[in-house]
C-alpha cells in the first residue's frame, strides 16, 4: 500500500494510527502511542488530564533564530458504520481500502478527519528536514464540542504562527470559522397501555448524511426531519400516540436514518397520509439522496405516550427544520447561521433532541439559543445549551497567508483560494485565547466526512505534506 507516494512516512503513520481505536472520548490509546513515539526520539512531550499531547522539536542547526510554528490537529474521529457492518470502534482496527488514488475504510468512517493531521505531525517530528522549532499539538474530543482544546493550557504555546491541519480540500485555505453550541431539549413522554389502538412502524433510510456544518448548504435531507414530516401528515388526519422515535447517532452529523413506532385508533389506515408525506419529501431530495427509502409497516402492540404528549413532540419536531438560516454578507456561497437536529431518542418515558447550531456571528448564536429555548418551553420541555465555542474572525493578508500563497503558487502554478468555513475549528479557541496568533488551516481532499462513505484522495495528502515542509523551510 502507498508505494507511489513521495511522503511515504506520512502514510505509514496513517496506517499505524488506523490500527488504534480513537473515537471521541476514547483517545487514551492514541495518546499513549504519541507519548511513546516522542520518548523514543528524545522529544519533549506534555500530556494533560484530557489526553491532549503537546510535543516540541527544537530547530534544525542554523534555524534557531527563526520564529517557531505550532502545528495542530485532533486525535479523535467520528465513528460511523454502514448498516450490517460489524465493527467495534472501541477495540477493532480500521480496515483501510485503497482503490487507485482513493483511500477509504471497509464499512466505516476512515478517520482522515483528522488522522491526516496526526500523520503529518508525526512525520515532521520524525524527519530530518531543515525546520524551525515546531510545536505539535494533538487534541482530543474535537468532534464532540472541541473539549480537548478547551481543557488545554494555551500558555504552553510559544509560537505566534499556527498551521491547523483540519481542513478538507486541497488548494483551499481556511482563515475563519463558525462558532457553535449544542442544545438538548428534553420532554416527558410517560407511557401507558394503548388498548383499542393499531400500531405501525415507519422507517426512513438510505439518505446520504454528512457533516452538519460543512455539508449543511448542500440541501441533503435530514432523516429525523423526514420522519417528523411523515408523522405530521399522519397526525393531521388522526390521533397519534408515540411508542418510540429514534434517529441519528452524532450531534454533528446529518442523520441518515430514523425509525418511529406509533399507534392510531383501531381501524384507522395511515397509508394515504404516509404516501402524501413521502411524495412531498421526494420533491425535496437532492441527487445525493437518491437512495432515500421510506416504509410503513404494521407493528406489535406496546405502551405508548398519550395523544397530547405525542402531538407536542410532533409539533416541536416539525418546527425544528434543519438547514441554513442565513448566508454570509458578501459571500453568497457561505452559510453564516444554521442548525441541525443530530440525534433524536425516546425511552424510559422521556424524549431527548440534540441540535448543533452554528454561526460566525456570536449574536446570532445568542438569538438561536433564545429561539430554541422558547420552542422547547412551548412543547413543555426543558432546554440546556452546552459546549459553546467561539468563532475565528477573518483577518486579511496576514504573513502566514502570504507565505502559503507564495509556496502554493510555486508548487501548483496558480493561486489558492483563501476563505472561511461554516464549521467549528479549534482555531477559534486558539484565536480567542491568543489574539495575536496568525493562523491558517489546510487539508487534503477528504470527501463525505463523518459518514462511512468518507474518502481521502491520496496524492493530495502527499502534496500537502510537501507544501507544509516548504512553508516551514521558508520561515526565517
Amino acid at each position: 500500500m502507498f508505494e507511489d507516494v513521495k511522503s511515504k512516512k506520512v502514510f505509514e503513520f496513517f496506517e499505524a494510527i488506523s490500527r488504534i481505536p480513537r473515537g471521541s472520548g476514547n483517545e487514551a490509546g492514541i495518546a499513549d502511542y504519541i507519548c511513546g513515539f516522542a520518548a523514543e526520539r528524545g522529544l519533549d512531550a506534555y500530556r494533560d488530564g484530557a489526553n491532549n499531547v503537546f510535543v516540541t522539536k527544537e530547530a534544525s542547526p542554523g534555524r534557531e533564530s527563526a520564529p517557531s510554528v505550532v502545528l495542530q490537529g485532533h486525535l479523535d474521529m467520528v465513528c460511523e458504520a454502514d448498516p450490517g457492518t460489524e465493527h467495534d470502534f472501541t477495540k477493532d482496527p480500521l480496515k483501510l481500502v485503497q482503490e487507485g488514488d482513493i483511500l477509504s475504510a471497509e464499512g466505516t468512517t476512515l478517520g482522515a478527519d483528522d488522522g491526516v493531521a496526526v500523520a503529518i505531525m508525526l512525520a515532521l517530528l520524525d524527519s530530518d528536514e531543515d525546520l524551525p522549532r515546531i510545536e505539535c499539538l494533538f487534541t482530543t474530543s474535537e468532534e464532540v464540542g472541541l473539549d480537548g482544546m478547551k481543557a488545554f493550557d494555551m500558555g504552553r504555546i510559544r509560537s505566534r504562527m499556527m498551521i491547523n491541519l483540519d481542513s478538507a480540500e486541497e488548494g483551499i485555505a481556511t482563515v475563519s470559522c463558525a462558532g457553535g453550541v449544542r442544545t438538548d431539549i428534553n420532554l416527558d413522554m410517560p407511557l401507558a397501555p394503548a388498548d383499542g389502538w393499531d400500531f405501525y412502524k415507519t422507517s426512513v433510510s438510505g439518505l446520504f448524511g454528512g457533516h452538519s456544518g460543512e455539508d449543511i448548504a448542500l440541501g441533503r435531507t435530514n432523516a429525523v426531519d423526514a420522519s417528523a414530516t411523515i408523522l405530521r401528515f399522519i397526525s393531521a388526519s388522526s390521533d397519534v400516540r408515540i411508542v418510540s422515535w429514534s434517529g441519528g447517532t452524532k450531534d454533528n452529523a446529518i442523520p441518515r436514518s430514523c425509525e418511529a413506532v406509533f399507534a392510531v385508533p383501531a381501524g384507522t389506515d395511515p397509508q394515504d397520509a404516509f404516501d402524501e408525506a413521502v411524495y412531498v419529501l421526494k420533491t425535496r431530495l437532492t441527487d445525493d439522496d437518491a437512495g432515500f427509502n421510506a416504509t410503513l409497516d404494521k407493528a406489535s402492540p406496546h405502551d405508548a405516550a398519550d395523544v397530547a404528549s405525542s402531538r407536542r413532540l410532533i409539533d416541536l419536531m416539525s418546527q425544528l427544520r434543519s438547514g441554513p438560516l442565513e448566508k454570509e454578507r458578501g459571500m453568497s456561497d457561505m452559510v453564516e447561521t444554521s442548525y441541525n437536529v443530530g440525534v433524536m431518542r425516546t425511552g424510559g418515558g422521556k424524549a431527548k433532541i440534540t441540535l448543533s447550531s452554528r454561526s460566525s456571528v456570536s449574536e446570532k448564536l445568542d438569538d438561536l439559543e433564545l429561539k430554541l429555548s422558547a420552542l422547547g418551553r412551548l412543547a413543555g420541555g426543558t432546554v440546556v445549551h452546552r459546549n459553546r465555542y467561539p468563532g475565528w474572525k477573518y483577518r486579511e493578508g496576514t504573513e502566514l497567508q502570504k507565505l502559503y500563497s507564495s509556496v502554493f503558487g510555486k508548487m501548483y502554478g496558480r493561486k489558492p483560494v483563501i476563505t472561511g468555513i461554516h464549521a467549528g475549528l479549534e482555531c477559534g479557541l486558539v484565536s480567542d485565547a491568543i489574539p495575536d496568533m496568525d493562523i491558517i488551516s489546510l487539508g487534503p481532499n477528504i470527501k463525505d466526512l463523518h459518514s462511512p462513505s468518507e474518502t481521502l484522495e491520496i496524492p493530495t495528502l502527499d502534496r500537502l505534506y510537501q507544501l507544509v515542509v516548504r512553508m516551514l523551510g521558508e520561515i526565517r
